[in-house]
Formats: C-alpha cells, structure tokens, sequence
C-alpha cells in the first residue's frame, strides 16, 4: 500500500500522532491488548517511500505515544520527562526510516527484525530503560504471553509488529508470499504448545509466603523508625494465626543506613527467631562510605545482603556524573545529587532449602537479570519496591504488569511487595494468583498477602538461550535485506 502523494503533511502527521495515542491505551493501566496489534497501521500509512520524512512521522508516533505513557512521570521529574520522551521517540523515526529505506521485498520480516534490533539497543544503551517494551502490551494476553517463555518481550514485540505489517500488507497483493508466511508465524505463536514455552521446568516443592503492604507514603514528612515499628506491629498481628516461611517487607522501609543501628538489627533478629520465619526488607547498606539501596535476608542470626546491580539514572546515580556540567545542570533542576553505589554480585537467599531471588524496584523491567538469577539457581522471586512516588498514577499498574513478561520468561513466581501498592503474586503464566487490594482499591490500603508458593526447577528455552537465536536471525535477515537490489 503506498500513501497517496497528495495528502499533506499535516495529514500525515495527524495520522501518526493518532496511531501513537492509540498505541498507549494498550499498556497498564487500560491494558486494551487488542489495539497493540494495529496501532503501528495509521503509521504506515503515512510513511511516503524511502524519504527522511519517514524518521519524522516516526519520531512524532513515539513522542506522543510516550506522552501519554509517562505522563506519571510528571510526579516525580516535572516537565523534564519531555526529554524521556523525545529520546526514546528518536527509535522510532529511526525504526521507520530503516523499514522504507531497505529493500521493500520481505519488508514485512524485515520490520519485525528491524525492531527487535532497535528494543535490544533501547534496553541496554546508556544502562538502559526497557520501561515499556512493545511487548508489555501483552502481559494480559495469556495466548501470547507464553511465547515470552521461548524468545522473552523482545520476541512478543517481534510478533506484534508483524502483525500490525501482515494487516497493513493485507488490502494489497504485493508480499503474498512474507503475508503467507506471516500469517503461518502469527497463528503459531498463539497456538504454542505450554511444553515448548515452559521447556523442562517443574515444581519442586512450597514455599509459604507472607507479604505486608504497609501503605506508607514517602511523600509524608515521619519517623524513620515509626515506619519500622508500625510494618512490625501490622506483622506480629497477622502472624497470630499464621505461621509463614518467609515474611516480605517493601523497598525503603528503613531508609538509612542500617548497620549502624545495632538495636534494630538485634530487634530483627529477635522477631525471625521468636515466630520462626525468615524477613526480607529493603534499606540502605554502606561500606567504605559507599552507600548501597539493599535487600536484607534476616532469620535469627543469619544474615545476608544484596546490594541493587541496576540503579534508576538521575533517581540513584548521575549518569554522566563525571562533567562538571551535567552535575551542575542536574543539581539546579533537582535540588540534590543522588550518589548511590550499585551492587557487583547477584545474591540468592536461602530459606528452608528454598532459594529466593531479591529484586530492587524497576531491576524487574531487566530480562537478562531475571535470567542470571536462574542460572545462579534461583526458584522464585521476591521483587521490593517503593512506587509511593507516582501517585496514583499509571506508574504502579505499568511496573507491576513487568513480574507477568518475567515470570513468563523464567517459568517462575514472582512475588511483589509495595509499600503503597501494587503487592501481588504472578504464576509463570502470567497471571495474577493475588494481589493486595481493599474495596477493589490496590494503591495506597494497607494489606497483607498469605500464599504458598510452588517453588519452579529447571529452565524455559528463554532461561537458557536468552535473545541469541532471535538476534541472530534478525542479523542474518537485514543483513540480507541490506545487500538485496531493490
């Protein structure tokens, strides 16, 4: 299908900027899947031959698609999530360019690679921010979500961008032998085979699990220590009755450095070995005047540490913090200068032969932690944050909606514990198995979570492979479509 040259910019324009907003009603928290699977159409509609108006239609999708996903981060950065967004829309101009730049043959695969290609450099360039993958938009779609056990999001966000190729493609009848062939790989993926997404995983026994969503707000001026001794006070209640393995307490709950507060250590201590549980409990660790955002294992006297590896930019750490300019710039705007450490080592606990994985608030947007851990032999999952910041907002829905793409990807249980919300417990398919919620309300209520969780051996064809074959594969075919003639 080819754009009439008559239509005007502002048409085409129009057209992009509609099929962005579009786009946007398919993530957290409208979760409208569906629309994900033909928003990129009003874009390709637009799109006018091998031009370098291409990379500006491209650019005006992606910004307004990302206005209106991160408008939550109006909360915490002001207007200068503006800049967020125009970066991030720079891949999708540049998406669109690369698609009609190349050869127009086998352009419907080809896009698909094309974007693999650009998500895998999104994720990983400058630390990476995998926020709001393609493939997110799924995370209700259970048909689709376990492919993610096979190729991870990047291959979820594969499919979908053939799709919204295979339906653009389909009132033409040019491609017919890529629309075939996409039409073959489309209905596959959502007839997959469970056995082939989850590989050669199984439950090797329970584990008991209580979470406690304290619903304190970082936003109120109050004690640290009242923080503490009120999620003590919420536990010891519910523990009356109750008898858990392990109890989960948020991100930040003690926002200081804890090792130099011995009494509360020997308070910690003394809970684990008087109810016989095990605690985990997000605070803040030092060494050598280092200060780390930390996940402490307590249970009586065995104690261990892990230190968050992936620190949120500008939110933990300065990226490129060394320029004098860029520290003066941020500090005007700011009015601080966050000067975190991150962690060097993966660190799995251990609690009755059960071994859990800590998660430092967004390190579950990462797929290739999640896929560390299982290597370091990791059963379930234990994700501690702190969303307080972003209201009652999207922020919440989209970040929780990450534990579904990672469970999916590493056929495990992922176990979510907030201090304002979302606290929840996602199965390996995806799906939400409990989330703690009061009147139908899950920001901002204090709650509490009892589950026992199958703790899952093994691993999925994703665990063990990661995105090399899909990497491959979108190597050899741009390569191809790079020295095809047109």
């Amino acid at each position: 299908m080819k754009i009439d040259r008559k239509k005007s910019l502002f048409f085409c324009f129009s057209l992009s900027i509609a099929g962005g907003i579009i786009l946007s009603f398919a993530f957290p928290p409208f979760d409208r899947w569906p629309f994900a699977f033909f928003a990129l159409v009003p874009l390709l509609y637009a799109a006018s031959g091998n031009s370098a108006k291409n990379f500006l239609f491209g650019t005006a999708y992606g910004f307004f698609f990302y206005i209106f996903s991160f408008f939550w981060l109006y909360n915490v950065a002001g207007p200068v999530y503006f800049l967020l967004a125009l970066y991030l829309s720079l891949f999708w101009g540049l998406f669109l360019y690369l698609v009609f730049a190349l050869p127009e043959k086998g352009r419907i695969f080809t896009a698909a690679f094309v974007f693999f290609l650009l998500e895998i450099i999104v994720s990983n360039l400058l630390t990476g921010f995998p926020w709001i993958l393609l493939g997110l938009s799924q995370w209700r779609n259970t048909a689709v979500l376990k492919i993610a056990g096979l190729s991870g999001i990047y291959g979820i966000s594969f499919l979908v961008v053939l799709a919204n190729f295979f339906i653009f493609y389909s009132f033409g009848k040019r491609h017919l032998l890529s629309w075939l062939a996409a039409a073959a790989v489309i209905a596959a993926a959502f007839f997959l085979p469970d056995s082939v997404s989850y590989g050669k995983t199984y439950k090797a026994g329970t584990l008991s699990v209580m979470v406690v969503q304290p619903n304190i707000s970082s936003a109120e001026n109050r004690s640290i220590y009242s923080d503490l001794h009120n999620i003590g006070l919420l536990t010891i209640e519910n523990l009356k009755d109750r008898k858990p393995d392990i109890v989960i307490w948020p991100e930040s709950i003690f926002p200081d450095d804890i090792g130099a507060e011995p009494e509360i250590m020997e308070g910690l201590k003394a809970l684990t070995e008087e109810r016989e549980i095990a605690l985990i409990l997000g605070t803040f660790t030092s060494d050598g005047g280092d200060f780390y955002n930390s996940a402490l294992f307590v249970e009586g006297g065995k104690i261990r540490v892990y230190r968050k590896n992936h620190l949120v930019p500008y939110g933990e750490f300065i990226l490129g913090g060394r320029l004098l300019i860029i520290r003066s710039i941020f500090k005007k705007i700011a009015g601080y200068m966050p000067d975190e450490k991150p962690g060097s080592e993966l660190v799995v606990f251990s609690v009755k032969g059960a071994r859990i994985a800590p998660l430092i608030c967004f390190e579950n947007i990462f797929p290739e932690m999640t896929r560390s851990f299982v290597r370091e032999g990791a059963e379930v999952f234990a994700v501690i944050t702190n969303d307080s910041w972003f209201g009652r907002s999207a922020g919440p829905y989209q970040h929780f909606a990450h534990n579904a793409l990672r469970a999916a990807e590493s056929g495990r249980y992922f176990v979510q514990c907030s201090i304002t919300g979302i606290s929840g417990i996602v199965s390996p398919c995806g799906v939400i198995e409990s989330v703690a919620e009061k009147n139908g309300e899950k920001l901002f209520v204090e709650g509490v979570l009892l589950h026992d969780i199958p703790l899952i051996q093994g691993k999925t064809p994703y665990a063990q492979a990661g995105d090399i074959p899909l990497f491959i594969l979108s190597l050899i075919f741009t390569g191809a479509a790079l020295c095809r003639r047109k």
